[in-house]
């Protein structure tokens, strides 16, 4: 990999000797901005581009370089990478676009090129991509000209389209932030974002990876690096509904994950999600401060008006606005002469026009262990404060380190000011009480996030009768069907989840002796109907044996009498469970991520509050607690309006239990637990429904 960053040479494939064209930029953007290295350029007609000559084969050139750029037509793509294979050359970058994202499902010269890369031992980057950057080497690889690159930056860079890396690339110099190196994926062909991720988390020089995502090749890969990593990984993931999908497949071929999905992966991971640009370079800027390690903020403004502001931003994020102590109060009185405005949280400066104070009070703040993080609003005049605010800047940033709680400065003055303040001080500065207050807020987001992530525990070691499954698996292998309601329930119990007592009848057997207690439910077992109820193979509140015997005729003949009767394998019986809050626990096997957990509001809730949190499985206690207060649920769990708290520890029991199961067997492709009903505190769950599917099972 190291190659792609530090090649003592380059050749560019498709480059022009007598006109303008991409491979040519390539060339002079690298003699531009100082590429040290050997250039080469291979093309149609034999010449010179700027002192750098251009050959008509690859067998001509006087070395073998370090990496191939190919900015040719797709098809003859394959066969320059043969003559790069004869040449020795082994790390490719394939920067031409028409491959899989305009083939329609056909592959054919992507599987050229992986087979030659196989052949030949090759890395390759790509397609339709724009290659890497290391800025403190001057080598650019993207086909657009670049001045004056930053060095000595320590952000690493990871784009899966090349346009939106190249904004971040030339946008985050207006905020002080120098990239150090870039990469962009493309179509992912054989190298992906997980490769990249890996590189720079071993890179000591890269101490902070931003990451611009339309989908994830290999979820999990990219879950368990990003999991064990110590550095900010900041992610702007797009391609989150249909429409974009449609637009990323045609662009980079990107295949839409489920957006909640990569949102508790990513909280899983502790990896912070933007939405957008700035709130990236934001994020980035934040996270280069010391943590917000908790909710407490001190506002200090020198504007009334943004004071308010400023506690309406608070009030959005939550964060505690906890009153000054007399002991501060009684301290100000000694550093200025205060006369009308009340001390107050926020406290409004605008009496005060002298810069010192300002960073007295500002220190006065961050020693008190009332606060975890300060607001600062600086309003001033560029024409009579400029050159002062700029020393007020260095103050808070020595005082940041000194203290090591964040301080989010706004600086509030002309726009033109505030573009140079941002441009020359490595200091982050926000513009408005909001940008402010949402920095704190991603501070300490990832900072709760982090300790979680690292305090998750370890995963229980559950008795998992894998047996039972492999015989049920097995049976409606042999019938072409899947698991019945009885059979899905026995699923459950081999995980250790116990069903509410039952029975099963076969459609010939009426009911004698029930060895149950009333009040009962029957529920039709057919192997056509995995949603019961929607057929009316549903009763509950049975009283008696009158009612019973009544209910199952009724049901039978309800069956039958269908359009499309289903097969009928039998009836379940089952006791009442008692009443409490209806919950889901489910997962299944997603392409990219492998096997997920799903919690949330159970019952008919389901589809229609779609109230749910979701993480990779498996999960520990800590981590399903973590989904059970992530729901809009949780307060009736917890206790609400005057009731006791409900059965929390049983019901994280189900959550892990399920997940451990949908680890331990790869062929289930999906289970639902619908609904899980949760009893009040020490009394446990009951569960009284299941849908089971199997990979094979369910094709037939």
């Amino acid at each position: 990999m190291e190659k792609f960053f530090t090649p003592r040479s380059i050749v560019v494939f498709g480059a022009s000797a007598t006109k303008m064209n991409l491979g040519q930029i390539v060339l002079l953007n690298n003699k531009q901005v100082g590429y040290e290295g050997n250039l080469y350029g291979v093309g149609s007609q034999e010449g010179d581009v700027g002192g750098v000559h251009i050959y008509t084969r690859v067998a001509d050139l006087p070395e073998t370089p370090d990496v191939a750029i190919f900015l040719t037509p797709a098809r003859v793509v394959p066969g320059l990478m043969r003559e790069c294979g004869e040449k020795g050359i082994t790390h490719i970058v394939i920067e031409s676009g028409g491959f899989s994202e305009y083939s329609h499902g056909d592959h054919t010269l992507e599987d050229d090129v992986l087979a030659v890369a196989n052949q030949y031992h090759m890395k390759v980057i790509g397609p339709n991509c724009v290659g890497t950057v290391n800025f403190d080497w001057k080598m650019m690889m993207p086909f657009a000209f670049f001045n004056d690159l930053p060095v000595g930056g320590r952000l690493a860079l990871i784009a899966q389209s090349g346009g939106v890396g190249g904004s971040y690339m030339r946008g985050m110099g207006g905020y002080g932030i120098k990239p150090g190196k870039f990469a962009a994926t493309g179509n992912k062909l054989q190298l992906d974002e997980v490769d990249f991720l890996d590189y720079f988390i071993k890179d000591p020089q890269m101490d902070v990876i931003a990451l611009y995502l339309e989908g994830f090749k290999r979820g999990r890969a990219f879950f368990d690096l990003a999991r064990a990593c110590d550095k900010p990984i900041i992610i702007q993931k797009s391609n989150r509904s249909e429409v974009s999908a449609k637009i990323a497949q045609s662009h980079t071929t990107a295949l839409s994950n489920d957006d909640s999905l990569v949102d508790g992966a990513l909280i899983q991971a502790a990896a912070i999600r933007v939405d957008d640009e700035l709130e990236l370079i934001n994020a980035i800027r934040v996270v280069r401060m010391p943590p917000m390690k908790g909710s407490r903020v001190a506002v200090l403004s020198r504007s009334g008006g943004h004071a308010v502001l400023s506690a309406d931003a608070c009030a959005k994020y939550g964060f505690e606005m906890v009153p000054f102590p007399p002991a501060f109060i009684e301290k100000l009185k000694t550093i200025y002469n205060t006369r009308v405005i009340a001390h107050q949280n926020p406290l409004d400066l605008g009496e005060i026009f002298d810069y010192i104070i300002f960073t007295d009070i500002l220190e006065e703040a961050l020693k008190l262990d009332t606060y975890d993080g300060v607001l600062f609003n600086h309003l001033y005049s560029s024409d009579f404060e400029g050159e002062m605010s700029r020393s007020f800047l260095a103050g808070v940033e020595t005082l940041v380190a000194k203290y090591q709680k964040p301080v989010c400065l706004t600086m509030i003055s002309d726009r033109e000011e505030i573009l140079k303040v941002q441009q020359s001080q490595p200091f982050p500065v926000f513009t408005s009480p909001l940008e402010g207050a949402t920095a704190l807020y991603v501070s300490r987001t990832y900072y709760e996030q982090k300790t979680a992530r690292d305090n998750r525990g370890k995963l229980e070691d559950y008795a998992l009768d894998l047996e039972t499954v492999k015989r049920i698996r097995q049976r409606c292998l042999g019938q072409q069907r899947i698991p019945l309601t009885d059979e899905a329930l026995t699923i459950a119990a081999a995980a250790g989840l116990q069903p509410v007592r039952d029975m099963l009848l076969k459609n010939e057997i009426a009911p004698g002796k029930i060895p149950l207690h009333y009040p009962l439910a029957v529920k039709l077992i057919s192997r056509d109907a995995s949603h019961k109820s929607d057929v009316g193979g549903v009763c509950v509140n049975i009283r008696n044996k009158k009612q019973l015997s009544e209910t199952l005729t009724g049901m039978k003949d309800k069956m039958r009498n269908l359009k499309q009767p289903p097969v009928i394998d039998g009836y379940l019986i089952q006791e009442m469970a008692p009443a409490g809050i209806e919950c889901f626990v489910g997962g299944r096997r997603d392409p990219a991520f492998g096997p997920v957990i799903v919690v949330g509001l159970g019952g008919i809730f389901v589809e229609i509050f779609k109230d749910r949190s979701i993480r990779l499985a498996p999960v520990t206690q800590n981590e399903a607690a973590a989904m059970l207060r992530e729901l809009k649920a949780y307060p009736l769990l917890a206790g609400a309006r005057g009731k006791g708290p409900a059965d929390c520890q049983a019901l994280m029991d189900v959550v892990c239990r399920v997940s451990a199961l949908l680890d331990a067997c790869p062929d289930i492709t999906e289970i639902d637990l619908n609904p899980v009903i949760v009893h009040p505190e020490g009394q446990g769950v009951s569960i009284v429904d299941a849908r089971v599917f199997f990979a094979e099972a369910s094709k037939g």
